[in-house]
């Protein structure tokens, strides 16, 4: 019976450093070299008024890297559909964003090492699927 807890122990122990030090994809072109610029979150509506005054006292972020690079790939005004195919062909995966406001879209990468950059990618489009709003942040606080 010990035998096979010290083997279980063992077992949990090699599959766990697979998973945290393994072989994994890396980071998308469109991340790769891009400063850390912290969790910003989505660019929803406040829900409480609690938290709108929060955000207020936050100020204006500076601009995060990524969105700028977006930015000058998809001025606003290109085509939301280009941005989604090139965010799926790196590997990003939409996602609902805000709860309380479906006129945002999302899309995120996620890493599946500790230490290596997570990205989100946030906009919203017109009724032609034209951007009107493209933001986007790396992450490397896992």
């Amino acid at each position: 019976m010990k035998v096979a807890v010290v083997l279980l122990a063992l077992f949990a122990l090699v599959g766990a450093a697979f998973w945290l030090f393994g072989a994994s994809a890396p980071p998308p072109a469109l991340i790769a070299g891009l400063s850390d610029d912290g969790l910003r979150g989505a660019p929803c509506p406040a829900s409480t008024l609690q938290e709108e005054r929060a955000r207020l006292k936050q100020g204006v972020p500076p601009p995060a890297a990524l969105g700028l690079k977006l930015r000058q790939a998809f001025p606003l005004g290109s085509d939301a559909g280009a941005l989604s195919a090139l965010l799926a062909a790196q590997g990003f995966e939409l996602f609902p964003p805000c709860p309380n406001d479906e006129s945002v879209f999302g899309a995120r990468w996620l890493s599946r090492r500790w230490g290596e950059p997570d990205a989100y990618v946030y906009w919203r489009a017109d009724d032609v699927g034209k951007l009107t709003f493209l933001d986007g942040q790396v992450s490397r606080l896992r």
